[in-house]
């Protein structure tokens, strides 16, 4: 097929990008300073130029500590039906889009979420994606083929410093204090780079509706963080020195049966071997930048 991925350059895409290219697929990659989705004729020349067989979109707003009320999340969900709409007018076969588990209800006191689980988002950003799941449910209740894989807790290498590993491994690594709160929590992670794969498998099955992109299994982040510590053995935890996050449920992790089952995905990494990555990835560009400061 060919197939145009938006987001292709990001934290998921490129794990996206380089699967469906290693199965042989022609796959396009817009640039953003070359076309801004949120531009109603950026999309229109984008669609045009590359006319596409399967559309993987995976573009939004996801600047860290500012996607969860962001207002442009409004104009992404727009120019995502848009993109989505002209997609299969001009006779585009499959799509995926990504969701979150954001959508779901967290205060119903589930521990694990299936994607039958009620849905009740929170914040700006999961009512956005909310409501367009549901206008692609619609489409694919009129004979669209149409998946919606939603993404739970993800870690890896080009990850935003601000995010839980980094902040973890960072200080670590320079031999100081890593912050951190309870670390009670459970989470659901899985590698960036076998999330991007879980899309490129969905986009070459058939297979529509909500798929959880997860690992199915939870881990308490303060274990997490003493594995990283484990590996690194320097500087130190100091586990409970920040608050609690208000409103954050206690467990958050998927059922994978329709992922596993029916897409025949399971996961490249381990959890150990992730942290592994992570770890690897900040090594360098911290001593880069060390070297070039």
């Amino acid at each position: 097929m060919k197939v145009l991925v938006t987001g292709g350059h990001g934290f998921i895409g490129m794990g996206a990008v380089a699967s469906l290219s290693s199965q042989g697929h022609e796959v396009v990659v817009p640039k953003h300073s070359e076309f801004d989705l949120l531009d109603p004729a950026a999309r229109q020349t984008l669609l045009k130029s590359a006319h596409p067989d399967a559309l993987v979109h995976l573009a939004w707003q996801t600047k860290h500590g500012v996607f969860w009320t962001a207002e442009d999340n409004i104009e992404w969900r727009e120019a995502t039906m848009s993109l989505l709409r002209e997609f299969l007018e001009q006779g585009g076969s499959r799509a995926v889009l990504a969701g979150t588990c954001a959508e779901y209800d967290w205060q119903t006191g589930a521990k694990t979420f299936s994607e039958d689980a009620p849905c009740s988002p929170a914040t700006l950003y999961g009512q956005c994606k909310y409501e367009t799941f549901k206008a692609c449910r619609s489409l694919v209740e009129e004979g669209a083929s149409i998946a919606w894989g939603r993404l739970f807790f993800l870690l890896g290498p080009r990850e935003t410093p601000t995010r839980f590993m980094p902040s973890i491994i960072r200080p670590l690594l320079a031999g100081e204090t890593a912050p951190m709160g309870s670390g009670s929590d459970i989470r659901d992670f899985m590698h960036c780079d076998d999330a991007g794969k879980a899309f490129a498998a969905l986009a070459t099955s058939n297979v529509t509706g909500a798929v959880n992109i997860a690992s199915g299994t939870g881990v308490r982040l303060a274990d997490v963080a003493l594995m990283a510590a484990s590996r690194i053995s320097r500087g130190s935890l100091d586990i409970g020195a920040l608050p609690a996050r208000p409103h954050e449920p206690e467990s958050l992790i998927a059922d994978v049966t329709r992922l596993t089952d029916e897409v025949e995905f399971s996961p490249s990494h381990t959890l150990e071997s992730a942290i592994d990555d992570c770890i690897a990835y900040w090594r360098t560009q911290d001593e880069v930048g060390e070297q070039t400061s």
